[in-house]
């Protein structure tokens, strides 16, 4: 592990440096989804909805 800001190596220090590290990957996940399929969420958007059926109001 590395230091962070030169304070050490502590529990705290390593707990930032795994969440930091989730965080780059979750983040660069999300920028390769863009980058491979840029349409995905417009698809995703115009999918109908699973609750409109129960908005379907019969007169």
């Amino acid at each position: 592990m590395g230091v962070i800001g030169g304070i050490g190596e502590g529990p705290v220090s390593q707990f930032v440096m795994i969440s930091k590290q989730i965080a780059e990957q979750a983040v660069n996940e999300k920028i390769q989804d863009v980058v491979s399929d840029p349409a995905k969420r417009i698809r995703e958007l115009q999918q109908p909805s699973p609750f409109s059926q129960f908005i379907d109001i019969k007169i």
